[in-house]
């Protein structure tokens, strides 16, 4: 993908610096950000090089935004008042984050926006967690993990394969589209990627997560070999350094993601009957010559009381959980 930039052109200038400092930090998509206090500066910019996005506050808006060679141009709405027509509008007085996913996602979904796709010089590292006897605290360590690693300076993406992950109610959130919608996207769309991701993703104390699915049937659905294909985009497209799943069966890329897993964590096994699971699952390994994803595998204890980490997911890595999963990482990483 070719660098784009992600214009913005407003008489406020508070507004400008707030929103180019947010910008230049979250780096979207890997658009450059330039900005500009009057619509005939971006004219004058833009036939230099073209921008891929123009971002056009409503009170600054004249008839020579016609002339701005972009993409896609957006009003930042702010009364509504101004009578403006042709073009997409969004919300000036919303939160950073939810004003540049509709931006991003519109731009995704526009056939007539055009990019290539992006491939990173460098792997991202893929850390999975799952347990054979489906113990409930795995999606927890894992949550924790991926925030750990954020406060460790990595750039992480999250994503659980859990049929149930219970995320609305934890977080009190609502999904309008979810996984599913993205790997849909991404496979016939490859080229825009990154611009979805952008649209579609959520953070959670530093992490990138997706949306886990609300009908687990739609993962079922999703083939083997997109799987495949979905994963290897995600890792080498140079968004991040690590990508945490929280794993389970309902994956048909279950195989995959364990091979190209660079560790593999499973909670210990202690009655009879998960222990009998966990050796059913080496043996099933053994058989398709999966023998190096036991070698990578690290086995651990909860400590007493993780449960009550859940009160507050949002800050898992501070938590005790926190302190133990962070030793544990530190330790094997």
């Amino acid at each position: 993908m070719n660098k784009k930039k992600l214009a913005i052109c407003d008489k406020d200038k508070g507004y400008l610096s707030m929103l180019q400092a947010y910008l230049s930090k979250k780096n979207p998509a890997g658009f450059e950000v330039v900005v500009f206090d009057s619509v005939r500066q971006a004219v004058s910019e833009s036939k230099k090089e073209p921008f891929g996005i123009l971002l056009v506050g409503e009170g600054i808006y004249d008839t020579d935004v016609i002339n701005v060679a972009a993409q896609k141009v957006f009003i930042l709405q702010e009364d509504g008042f101004a009578g403006i027509t042709g073009y997409n509008t969004v919300s000036k007085y919303q939160s950073m984050e939810r004003l540049i996913r509709q931006v991003l996602d519109a731009f995704a979904l526009d056939e007539k926006c055009v990019s290539v796709p992006n491939r990173g010089q460098t792997s991202a590292g893929l850390v999975t967690f799952y347990s054979p006897d489906r113990h409930k605290g795995q999606s927890v360590a894992a949550l924790t993990a991926a925030q750990i690693l954020a406060d460790m300076g990595h750039k992480v993406l999250y994503i659980s394969m859990q049929p149930f992950s219970g995320f609305e109610e934890l977080l009190g959130v609502k999904y309008e589209s979810d996984i599913t919608d993205f790997m849909y996207f991404a496979l016939n769309h490859s080229d825009k990627l990154l611009y979805k991701l952008e649209g579609i993703k959520r953070t959670i104390h530093g992490v990138d997560y997706l949306p886990p699915a609300l009908d687990y049937s739609d993962l079922a659905d999703i083939a083997e070999d997109e799987w495949k294909q979905c994963l290897d985009m995600l890792l080498h497209s140079g968004e991040f350094s690590e990508i945490v799943v929280d794993l389970t069966e309902t994956c048909k890329g279950f195989y995959h993601f364990l091979e190209k897993s660079t560790e593999v964590y499973f909670l210990s096994a202690k009655d009879a009957c998960s222990k009998a699971m966990y050796a059913q699952f080496a043996r099933l390994m053994k058989l398709k010559e999966l023998d190096t994803v036991l070698g990578k595998s690290i086995t651990f204890d909860l400590i007493t009381g993780w449960e009550h980490s859940v009160l507050n997911t949002g800050q898992l890595s501070v938590s005790p959980l926190g302190a133990q999963m962070k030793g544990i990482l530190e330790q094997n990483g």
